[in-house]
């Protein structure tokens, strides 16, 4: 029975600014004693490959070069040696402002054709959050030094924070800041463009930064004073009234106040690699005030307060971490049946199960709070059971999803449930002698929230576990 097997995963970051593809080696191994019940997880990963970095091609202001993206995968693809075929898992994200891209989810549509046989496809910011904290170094550390960690990624449209504790993400968030919101034609030093939350502050702070007119470095350097506090609200989980108007998410629920500082992203390598020599065409060597935002976030008072800590990874922390940290595993103890499987973009819903609840009625009412016809799509009915169930509660519990299944989805739509506790394959059991002939996936050791989607792919190491990730789907407009 095999105990270890190594996976070919791929991150393709589309961001504001620049898009970047890295391709990662996963080893994975049975990580229980010998004595207990076998428990795969992820030994180790290896960044096999690393791409140029792009500017992120657009067909309009509106809209991505498709086919241009498109190029730029295959020429990658190339230059790595691996073809879509031999990809197993990773990531294809959306991130920034291409979010707000009119043909946004059109990429996730084009790209996906490249990325192999179970690959996430995702944007939101949250998420993007969490994926540049691991890709960046800031979980790994938070873990090895037994420290509190918040890591912000600021790129070219978006600051995404995120706050770690021994691995584990507590908190993230994400603001509408960044340093490609403003565009500067530097051969003319005249103003190109202005995103919406540019103008936001731009009007807030009543500063002289008009489209089509030359921008001196005053009022550039004064409206990146006034994004890095907007950061140190996103950090500290506050929220100004101009923080209102361009927070992306609810403030953080845990503040990164007196933790340790990871800057990550392209306004993060700024951050730790000032430019020596600050004038209007230095700053603007991007056609942008990136490196500008970079220096405002150094020099911040309350920012220098921080101790913070150059990470690994900067500008290619979310891709990375699209790469190598998208994919878990769900327990070995699952009911699997390869033929529903790879499913992917499965909207979770959380039923209230209370002692006296009616089963098939409490998921019912759940699909109806998140608006899903569980007769026309896939949902996935992520259980809370708390505590140990005893023979008959199993049973009743089977009985009664069984009883949901035949009451509101055809016959050929398979029943999906997540569990966090060890019960999949015990519950699937019991499910299959009420529905024989229902299809079913029962999978446990995987903690979902209500409004959560879900990615699930073919069963591996002799059908003990099967990879998954859990993701938003939001595209701003």
């Amino acid at each position: 029975m095999a105990d270890s097997r190594t996976l070919l995963s791929v991150g393709l970051d589309v961001g504001t600014t620049t898009t970047q593809i890295v391709f990662s080696r996963i080893y994975l191994k049975n990580i229980a004693p010998s004595s207990q019940v076998p428990r795969i997880g992820i030994n180790d990963r290896d960044i096999l490959y690393q791409s140029q970095i792009y500017l992120t091609p657009l067909a309009t202001r509106d809209r991505v070069d498709i086919r241009g993206l498109e190029e730029i995968v295959q020429r990658e693809y190339q230059r790595a040696g691996h073809a879509p075929s031999q990809v197993e898992t990773g990531a294809v994200i959306v991130t920034g402002e291409i979010a707000k891209k009119e043909n946004a989810a059109e990429i996730l549509q084009a790209l996906g054709k490249y990325a192999g046989e179970f690959v996430v496809t995702v944007a939101g910011p949250r998420l993007e959050a969490q994926m540049a904290g691991r890709g960046s170094g800031a979980a790994a550390y938070s873990r090895e030094h037994y420290a509190r960690v918040t890591n912000v990624d600021i790129g070219g449209g978006t600051a995404n924070s995120a706050v770690f504790e021994l691995g584990n993400t507590l908190a993230a968030a994400a603001m509408n800041v960044g340093g490609h919101i403003i565009e500067i034609d530097q051969s003319t030093m005249h103003i190109r463009h202005i995103a919406e939350p540019a103008r936001k502050i731009i009007q807030h702070h009543n500063l002289p930064i008009r489209v089509g007119e030359r921008v001196e470095l005053g009022p550039l350097r004064e409206f990146c004073n006034v994004m890095a506090e907007l950061v140190v609200e996103l950090i500290e989980g506050r929220e100004s009234q101009l923080g209102h108007q361009v927070m992306l998410t609810p403030p953080m629920s845990v503040s990164g106040h007196n933790t340790k500082l990871f800057i990550s992203g392209g306004v993060g390598h700024y951050f730790y690699h000032p430019l020596e020599n600050v004038t209007l065409e230095s700053v603007t060597t991007h056609d942008d005030i990136g490196p500008l935002f970079g220096l405002a976030l150094r020099e911040n008072k309350t920012l220098q307060y921080m101790e913070a800590v150059e990470p690994p990874e900067t500008i290619r922390a979310t891709v990375i971490g699209a790469s190598s940290q998208t994919v878990t595993l769900s327990g070995s103890t699952i009911w699997a049946e390869k033929q529903i499987l790879p499913i992917k973009n499965v909207p979770v819903v959380r039923p209230n199960l209370g002692t006296t609840a009616n089963i098939p009625d409490a998921i019912s009412d759940a699909m109806a709070r998140m608006e899903i016809d569980a007769s026309r799509e896939n949902a996935a009915i992520a259980l809370d059971i708390h505590g140990a169930l005893d023979f008959a509660q199993l049973q009743n519990l089977a009985k009664g999803l069984s009883e949901y299944a035949a009451r509101e989805l055809p016959n050929e739509r398979a029943l999906i449930l997540i569990l966090g506790r060890d019960y999949a394959q015990s519950l699937g059991q019991a499910i299959k002698s009420f529905s024989p002939h229902r299809a079913l996936l029962s999978i446990d050791q995987v903690g979902l929230d209500e409004g959560d989607y879900i990615d699930i792919g073919l069963p591996m190491l002799d059908g003990r576990v099967v990879p998954l990730s859990v993701k938003t789907l939001i595209f701003y407009r």
